[in-house]
């Protein structure tokens, strides 16, 4: 007889995802990919104009995670317009959906949004940890939307050191109102509003932008000496700004090499960016210092040619120092790995069904 398929509401998701250490999962997952017990396909990705001559697209991000002694297997769709938050409607929204291992039929749809913005800022808080010269005490965040407020909850709850955060928004009332919100929690913590996304950037040792630009505005000398800026969004940084970084750390080089949108898959794509040691073939040349030979008015340039010197799993599982010095600015660029989603996904079911 065939099971039903349950389905979790945000709000099911939300109660059941308190149960949950998603930080602890995030970091599990990380370790049993790079042993090889994960599947990670590449996402596909549908884009289309509405009638609006707004941009839409929905991804599908299909994953297998072995842990916890048993495998997870689902797929995330996550839809998105940009139109969405002048319509009062977040910008994406979606479902993940839990696959039975003998039948391969869908047992669970879950909520896609509240796991989505979790594990988001689990792996952002995560790389910090990982990579900080010292626990954070000023924190800069451009974009004040649901995500912004899930870095922010999660981080000011596992860092008591944090005692500053710049918060810019292109809107500035809402960004006021989640510095309200978030003031109203942690008491110990001042909440500026920054009327520029450099206010808020400047002299913060934690950057986190989190908007939906296609438009890098983040250069290098915004970022401080031994500061730790992570690209959750698409393009907030300039070329400049990873050229110039002393570290560039992602989750999986293999979705930075598919990618063809977001900058570091775009960079990689025009020959600027260097894989991590561990998946460059023998006799890749180092093209840092290789002359650029599109030209210039004022002679050769040097070609800005990005390292990226590793992946998340090589952190967690130590075979990859982190921070070789104090004043290294650092920028981690977390693609998004379906795995998470779906682990996450795979322990809110089994909560449920305890």
């Amino acid at each position: 007889m065939a099971r039903t398929m349950l389905q979790l509401t945000d709000a099911d998701v939300a109660a059941l995802l308190e149960k949950v250490d998603v930080v602890g999962t995030v970091r599990e997952v990380f370790l049993v990919h790079a042993a090889g017990r994960t599947v990670l396909p590449e996402e596909s990705c549908l884009r289309w104009t509405n009638d609006e001559g707004e941009s839409c697209r929905s991804l599908n991000m299909p994953g297998l995670v072995e842990i916890d002694g048993r495998r997870i297997a689902g797929t995330k769709i996550i839809n998105a317009s940009l139109g969405n938050p002048d319509r009062g409607l977040a910008r994406a929204g979606g479902l993940i959906l839990l696959f039975d291992l003998t039948t391969a039929r869908p047992v669970c749809a879950l909520d896609a949004a509240h796991i989505s913005a979790g594990r988001t800022a689990a792996v952002s808080v995560l790389a910090t940890e990982l990579l900080w010269a010292a626990p954070a005490r000023t924190v800069g965040v451009v974009g004040a939307g649901a995500l912004a407020e899930a870095h922010l909850n999660l981080a000011l709850r596992r860092w008591p050191s944090v005692r500053r955060v710049r918060i810019h928004d292109r809107v500035p009332e809402r960004a006021a109102r989640l510095a309200e919100r978030l003031g109203d929690t942690y008491r110990t913590v001042a909440f500026d509003v920054a009327a520029t996304a450099e206010q808020a950037v400047r002299e913060t040792e934690l950057i986190i932008p989190v908007t939906t630009t296609t438009s890098g505005y983040i250069p290098a000398d915004w970022i401080a000496e031994g500061a730790v800026a992570v690209n959750v969004s698409l393009d907030d940084l300039t070329p400049d700004a990873l050229a110039a970084a002393d570290q560039v750390v992602v989750d999986d080089w293999s979705l930075v090499a598919a990618d063809t949108t977001r900058i570091l898959g775009r960079m990689h794509r025009a020959g600027d960016v260097l894989p991590p040691p561990r998946r460059r073939a023998p006799d890749t040349p180092d093209t840092r210092d290789a002359p650029d030979h599109r030209g210039s008015p004022d002679g050769p340039r040097k070609r800005p040619a990005v390292e990226v010197t590793a992946e998340l799993c090589d952190l967690v599982g130590g075979t990859t120092a982190g921070r070789r010095s104090a004043t290294d600015r650092i920028v981690v660029n977390p693609f998004g790995m379906s795995l998470h989603d779906v682990a996450v996904a795979g322990r809110i079911y089994q909560e449920f069904l305890k």
